[in-house]
């Protein structure tokens, strides 16, 4: 069997790899869509994207994002957009809606690089990309939640994959421009870091490289005029509206803030994430490493890929605060480089080496499907359970105004479907004296607290988030003229 990229494969090879295609297409749709809506939202930044996606589809406005009632700039609108846009189609806002576009976004990023793999690499280092892309822990988990990053990977992946095809003179000035566009929808996904994952890695690139072409994709003015006009196009609209002034708390929490925490994670702690991820395929990096390093920067085609890995890979460690989806963007570019090293190991590899490769290209994608499909709703079934029954009791509760207590998590605001100011107990003190007919939410401990100052209990639910933890409505005045519980 001949994994060589340059030749066509014999007759029943290629039965083998159109089979083996077709299945691994087939687990990576399940892996994405199988059980998307079954289970709650899982987290408080979930949330933060569904309340203000739901807030557009229910008001209509969807230049300003809301969350609880307050503008909500912190991250720019495009998912909150197309979140809102599949729960117009479906005609409500369930979790099935909110997750579509990480879902939608992850298939077609699983498709561009094997059609990129396919193209520079040969086709059986594009499947095996493929595989390692759909098996990746981290891949599959954000291709199934309504949050940011899958959304921003694609695009920021696609544009970078654009920009290569033009650098490296296999494409007109069309690619070039379509990826300036898609940097743009990047922009309007998570803000100017984008650069970070795509015209930084394209700079080195043309530093290194010292092409023509390099240099023509950095300076093209009609390029930069599109990612201006697609990227900056809401920023100018709320600006226009608002001042400038709106951004200012904004750039300081969302990322100096972020940057220059006190605290700081360990420099390596995205090296372990991308090792866990990508077990056991990340032990391939193990194998002669630097020889293989210097294969790729040698080779024109893993060049730019390597750099889109390397550049923001060290820049995040040496941020302060550290998340392992930050780093989601190279996760398919490193799948890419990975595929093609796995080619290159079997081909001087045994039939027995090659046979287990195929089988775990298969088993490791089905796994992940079986557990997204009928194990993750079950595992994690008491963290997200009370919801439903916070929805039902609400349904039936005193219609007085509801209030959080110190600290609200983002899913109560979703599955109430209303604002639910939060208070402290100053605040608390004051609405006793001027409007003493209400219902305060309290998480875990804050139940103590409150306890005291409140007429009655109307409702505990627990578990609640953590096995041991509670969620406790306390009622005030009229509120306890219903039998509490």
């Amino acid at each position: 069997m001949s994994f060589a990229p340059a030749s066509a494969p014999p007759l029943e090879e290629d039965a083998l790899y159109r089979r083996l295609l077709f299945v691994t297409f087939l687990l990576g749709a399940l892996v994405f869509y199988w059980g998307l809506g079954d289970i709650a939202l899982l987290s408080f930044n979930e949330a933060r994207r569904a309340v203000p996606a739901e807030g557009m589809f229910r008001s209509g406005d969807w230049l300003l994002p809301r969350l609880n009632g307050e503008l909500y700039l912190a991250k720019p609108p495009l998912l909150y957009w197309l979140a809102a846009a599949c729960a117009w189609l479906f005609g409500a806002t369930n979790e099935w809606a909110v997750r579509l576009p990480s879902a939608l976004a992850a298939s077609l990023c699983v498709w561009v690089c094997y059609r990129h793999a396919r193209r520079v690499f040969g086709s059986w280092p594009a499947l095996f990309a493929t595989q390692i892309l759909i098996a990746n822990a981290g891949f599959a988990v954000f291709a199934r939640r309504a949050e940011i990053e899958m959304l921003l990977t694609t695009l920021c992946v696609a544009s970078l994959l654009a920009a290569l095809r033009y650098v490296q003179g296999e494409g007109g000035r069309a690619w070039l421009w379509l990826s300036y566009g898609l940097l743009g929808l990047a922009m309007l996904t998570k803000g100017p870091l984008v650069l970070l994952f795509v015209t930084l890695p394209l700079l080195a690139l043309a530093l290194s490289s010292r092409g023509t072409r390099h240099w023509q994709a950095l300076y093209d003015p009609l390029g930069w005029l599109i990612f201006l006009l697609v990227g900056l196009s809401w920023y100018a609209v709320v600006t226009w509206k608002l001042g400038w002034d709106v951004w200012t708390s904004i750039i300081q929490v969302d990322m100096v803030d972020k940057i220059q925490e006190s605290t700081s994670d360990p420099f390596y702690d995205y090296i372990i994430w991308i090792v866990g991820d990508f077990f056991p395929v990340s032990l391939l990096l193990l194998i002669r490493p630097i020889t293989t390093v210097r294969r790729w920067w040698r080779d024109r085609d893993c060049k730019g890929l390597l750099l889109a890995v390397a550049i923001p890979f060290l820049l995040y460690s040496l941020f302060s605060n550290k998340h392992a989806k930050y780093l989601l963007p190279i996760y398919p570019l490193l799948a890419l480089l990975l595929g093609k090293r796995l080619a290159e190991l079997l081909e001087t590899g045994g039939a027995r080496l090659r046979r287990t490769v195929l089988a775990l290209g298969i088993a490791l994608p089905a796994l992940y499907a079986l557990y997204f499909g009928l194990v993750e709703s079950k595992i994690y079934d008491y963290r997200v359970a009370v919801f439903p029954q916070f929805t039902q009791w609400l349904h039936t509760a005193p219609a007085l105004p509801l209030f959080g207590y110190h600290d609200l998590d983002e899913r109560l605001l979703y599955y109430a479907q209303r604002d639910i100011p939060v208070i402290d107990d100053a605040r608390l003190q004051e609405l006793r004296t001027h409007h003493p007919d209400m219902m305060v939410l309290a998480e875990g401990s804050d139940a103590e607290k409150i306890a005291p100052q409140a007429d009655c209990r109307l409702r505990t639910f627990t578990p609640y988030l953590k096995r041991s933890k509670t969620l406790t409505v306390f009622g005030f005045g009229v509120a306890c003229g219903k039998e509490s519980r």
